[in-house]
């Protein structure tokens, strides 16, 4: 049915073979559903005749807060290591300060196995 003028004897046929209620209402169906679509897709075109798909506004805002937070965590992330480290090299300088005395008394601590009570 590319054209009304072949639409027109369509119609007039089948209004000459009197077909059934049932059949007359899926053709009905058929064309308002073709119809609307049709409708549909020109309202479509006249409301959005250049659309790009392009990024929106509140894109580039989601975009650019998520970066901003992403900086914000490596800055929040390298400022920890750099504590941790100052730690780390506070804690070996004083390890290195503290004289470290071994005397005779400290071995390797052994378990007498007669003053268990109970096997563990």
């Amino acid at each position: 049915m590319e054209t009304l003028e072949e639409l027109v004897p369509f119609v007039i046929e089948m209004v000459s073979q009197k077909p059934s209620r049932g059949l007359l209402k899926v053709y009905l169906v058929g064309s308002v559903l073709a119809l609307l679509g049709t409708v549909l897709g020109l309202v479509e075109t006249m409301c959005h005749p250049f659309s790009s798909g392009g990024m929106t506004d509140a894109d580039i805002d989601l975009l650019l807060s998520r970066r901003q937070r992403t900086v914000e965590a490596e800055l929040q992330h390298s400022m920890t290591e750099e504590k941790e480290e100052k730690k780390e090299e506070e804690e070996k300088e004083e390890m290195a300060r503290t004289p470290v005395i071994i005397s005779k008394m400290q071995g390797p601590s052994q378990r007498i196995s007669a003053n268990r009570l109970h096997a563990s």
